[in-house]
């Protein structure tokens, strides 16, 4: 993973790292609906970090895109912990809560700064003879959730389920203070993973796009013949949970998608013999148009014509 040109005051992957991070990690905190209160202290804390990496680790574009990931699972993970064992947290304990292991992680990195440059700048990434240090690491993590759960939350109040939701994640943060190395091992496999994925991909845009553009034209298709069909029809050729229905262009378009898809959803259901045919043509030329975007794109990864 090269580092950027000497000169360059700002790196555009990592710029577009951190975007998207944020973009990311605030979709995640809106969905929980956690308050301004918790979605600030995610995105600070993210910011944080990766300015922190940016700093310490120039280089890596693809590594930033891994931590983003990682973040935001352990931002949902971090939700579905503090809702299940300490509910009635109050919001200092679960800003500090959520922070607490990122900024161990960050300061493990710090002082072992020397170590994670060469494992992020390692020409050969992939060793597993981590694992099992990671593995154990990951069992203690395990073992202080499964030890909150056995807490009889109930008969605590906020101010004591906040300081045994510190408590909990001031455990976790030690573990991943020892764990520093692996941790940022296991980052850097991804990372490369996802590099290499990353550069098949740009090869394979264009199948995928011109699939996309024949699917789609089946789906409008088909759902002009479901719209002229019930148009030119004196009896509804649709029902709606059972009851028969005239469908409009929008309805036809969405159940033309159920069905080259064969999701099957059950709200919109054919009526007439007619439909149910065009139904059934609809379906097998899905699937055949399925196989061949895929024979398609397949040809396109492995460079054969």
């Amino acid at each position: 993973m090269p580092a950027p040109a000497s000169g360059t005051r700002f790196d555009r992957h990592w710029v577009r790292s951190i975007a998207a991070t944020l973009s990311l990690v605030g979709l995640v905190a809106a969905a929980i609906g956690g308050g301004w209160e918790f979605t600030l202290s995610a995105l600070v804390t993210c910011a944080v970090g990766f300015g922190f990496f940016y700093l310490l680790f120039p280089g890596g574009a693809h590594f930033g895109v891994t931590v983003a990931n990682f973040l935001a699972v352990y931002a949902c993970l971090f939700v579905f912990f503090r809702q299940a064992n300490f509910p009635a947290a109050p919001p200092f304990a679960t800003i500090g809560g959520l922070a607490l292991p990122v900024l161990g992680f960050l300061v493990g990195c710090l002082l072992r700064r020397r170590q994670v440059l060469a494992i992020i700048r390692a020409a050969h990434p992939r060793d597993f003879s981590h694992l099992p240090r990671l593995m154990r690491g990951f069992a203690a993590t395990m073992a202080v959730g499964a030890l909150s759960f056995a807490l009889p939350r109930y008969d605590y109040g906020p101010g004591a389920q906040g300081m045994l939701l510190i408590a909990a994640m001031a455990a976790i943060t030690g573990l991943v203070v020892l764990s520093v190395r692996d941790v940022v091992v296991v980052l850097r496999d991804v990372a490369a993973i996802f590099e290499s994925v990353a550069a098949r991909l740009d090869r394979l845009l264009i199948p995928m796009l011109a699939f996309l553009m024949f699917y789609g034209l089946l789906v409008v298709i088909f759902g002009c013949l479901y719209r002229i069909a019930d148009l030119t029809s004196t009896l509804p050729q649709f029902a709606l949970h059972g009851a028969p229905v005239r469908i409009d262009f929008v309805d036809a378009l969405y159940y033309s998608i159920a069905a080259i898809t064969t999701l099957g959803l059950g709200d919109f259901s054919p009526a007439t013999p007619l439909v149910r045919a065009l139904t059934g043509v609809e379906v097998v030329a899905g699937v055949l148009m399925l196989l061949f975007g895929f024979s398609e794109i397949m040809r396109a990864r492995d460079g054969t014509r």
